[in-house]
């Protein structure tokens, strides 16, 4: 639940802030930044509904009515595009063949880009630019999320860049279901780091127990 709306909120805070000032400059910007807003609050009200669903508390939902599959790193164009559209500028960095892990895999991997992000979104300048790297081998998945900043407040406000420490967390429990671990931090050029080291073969994984 942090993921779905602790992501989707930030950047519709992002945009709102942005639809506003087009409002009167650029009437075309600001309808088309409003329709943006609206799709994603259907996207979060979407996946929520698919969560509530797994975990019993949707009973509107036929029993034979199938889940959405949970994203993985293929999603990860759309993931970017939305977080575009607040105004951070996103390259992303792939080496590797991303569809070839298992699927619990990928959505740990999905999870922590996202929650980075998020971060991102809520805590740098609109004008900040990020690069999002993920490398696959044979033995590993590296993934580095690594914005310019600079932050949307000064210096002397050290918010955590991380929703109060449960975005962190999440980071680390995820990563831990593969043998990884995750860094977080301030690095030389004014912005945040992340990285993440993940296993794609631990050898005391269940898969049963990824979280969503």
């Amino acid at each position: 639940m942090h993921d779905i709306l602790g992501h989707t909120l930030a950047v519709i805070v992002g945009l709102a802030d942005g639809a506003a000032a087009l409002t009167e400059a650029k009437p075309e910007r600001g309808a088309q930044t409003l329709r943006i807003i609206s799709d994603s609050g259907r996207q979060a009200l979407a996946e929520l509904r698919r969560l509530l669903s797994v975990i019993g508390e949707d009973d509107d939902r036929p029993h034979e009515a199938p889940l959405a599959p949970q994203p993985g790193l293929s999603d990860l164009d759309a993931l970017l595009e939305r977080v575009r559209t607040a105004g951070p500028t996103v390259v992303l960095d792939s080496r590797g063949d991303l569809t070839g892990m298992a699927p619990g895999l990928q959505l740990s991997a999905y999870r922590i880009v996202q929650e980075a992000l998020t971060n991102t979104v809520k805590y740098a300048a609109a004008n900040t630019t990020v690069r999002v790297g993920i490398a696959v081998t044979s033995d590993a998945l590296r993934v580095t999320v690594d914005d310019t900043g600079p932050p949307r407040s000064p210096r002397t406000d050290r918010r955590p860049r991380t929703g109060g420490g449960r975005g962190l967390v999440g980071m680390r429990e995820r990563a831990a279901l593969y043998g990884g671990e995750v860094t977080a931090g301030p690095n030389s050029r004014g912005g945040w780091t992340v990285q993440a080291l993940l296993d794609p073969h631990p050898p005391s994984h269940s898969p049963e127990k990824h979280p969503r």
